[in-house]
């Protein structure tokens, strides 16, 4: 293991602080998963009752439920990995260095890249241990329904990975800031544009970009279609990777509870060709689905009973996903950072190594 990441990882979790800290998450985590709960049971119950579906009780909307928990609780896990990475990685190199420890461990036998990396790990391991502590919870939306395992791991990766980007662009500001203020307040700059000032760019792209030949416009199950047009912006934001990784944006129909991830579904369908006023209907359940209804009579001829079943449309793409151009573009931010970060960090050119007894003695 990296020295330096173990050194400071064993002087983290030593404290009283850490157990603390990650039991104040795990509360306001199981808080946030329960709130979602009961909006989502409330709201289902409502919509329910307003169309005369109460037959129907909570074995419709349980998959909506759990789709709502898991998206609003990943959402949660994102915006604060934005708020939390920054100040652990904004001060791992200007604290050293204005606590005038820096040049220990620039004439240690660590080469800078060693540097960089231990002291990355050891800022990013409180965030990636709060991500498995509150990994349990989310096995709450796979029993409700309409999500699987797969989501959630796509969904948690996510995050992690968005985690990671925003700890070694921190640890790059860190290296070249002068005072720790400097760097903590650049780091959040950064990180807000990083998350939310991209979708600010993909507005920008969708409304003053003149569209491309978008192809003739089709019927696909009903419902328009042309050949789309790509976003690029919508590459470099993590909250439509995230979106795009944990949740199927073309299957339209048998949504109960409204989505968060609403907003962030429009630019996914606008690149499939479909425009986003023309699709917010098809996520209602009552909406752009397929009805059926069977009414036995009883021996006066009345219907005893009215079953009605909701079947959701889905779609085939005509683009491929978003979120592994959204882990690539990561990568490559990360990799650039680690190394404008190391070459910050100047380590002597020349290594004294530890000689043998044997060499010592055959020198003398």
């Amino acid at each position: 293991m990296n020295p330096v990441a173990r050194r400071e990882l064993q002087e983290r979790f030593r404290t009283l602080r850490s157990p603390l800290l990650v039991s104040v998450w795990v509360l306001a985590a199981s808080v946030l998963t329960f709130l979602a709960y009961l909006y989502a049971r409330g709201a289902a119950e409502s919509r329910l009752d307003g169309v005369g579906a109460t037959g129907l009780g909570s074995v419709f909307a349980s998959s909506s439920m759990g789709s709502f928990i898991l998206h609003t609780v990943l959402l949660g896990l994102l915006v604060a990995a934005v708020f939390v990475v920054p100040g652990q990685a904004a001060v791992t190199i200007v604290g050293e260095r204005e606590r005038q420890t820096l040049p220990l461990l620039q004439v240690s036998q660590l080469s800078a890249s060693r540097i960089i990396v231990g002291k990355l790990v050891s800022a990013l391991s409180f965030i990636l241990l709060l991500l498995v502590v509150v990994a349990p919870l989310l096995v709450i939306p796979v029993l409700l329904g309409g999500v699987t395992v797969g989501d959630v791991v796509a969904g948690i990766g996510m995050v992690a990975a968005a985690s990671v980007t925003i700890g070694a662009i921190s640890m790059w500001i860190s290296a070249r800031a002068k005072s720790m203020q400097g760097a903590v307040l650049g780091s959040y700059v950064v990180a807000v544009f990083f998350v939310f000032g991209s979708l600010a760019l993909i507005l920008a792209e969708v409304l003053l970009l003149a569209p491309s030949d978008l192809g003739p416009t089709r019927y696909a199950q009903g419902i328009p279609r042309d050949g789309g047009r790509e976003i690029y912006a919508s590459w470099i934001n993590p909250v439509v990777g995230l979106v795009d990784a944990s949740d199927d944006v073309l299957q339209f129909g048998g949504e109960v509870v409204t989505s968060p991830y609403t907003p962030f579904r429009q630019i996914l369908v606008k690149r499939q060709g479909f425009a986003g006023s023309s699709v917010d209907h098809l996520y209602d359940p009552f909406g752009g689905v397929t009805v059926s209804t069977f009414e036995p009579a009883d021996f006066r001829g009345i219907p005893a009973q009215v079953a009605t079943t909701f079947t959701p449309r889905h779609v085939d793409p005509i683009r491929g996903a978003v979120w592994w151009r959204t882990l690539i573009f990561q990568a490559a931010i990360t990799a650039l950072a680690v190394w404008r970060a190391a070459r910050l960090v100047h380590v002597p050119r020349a290594r004294l190594f530890r000689r043998r007894p044997e060499e010592v003695a055959d020198a003398a």
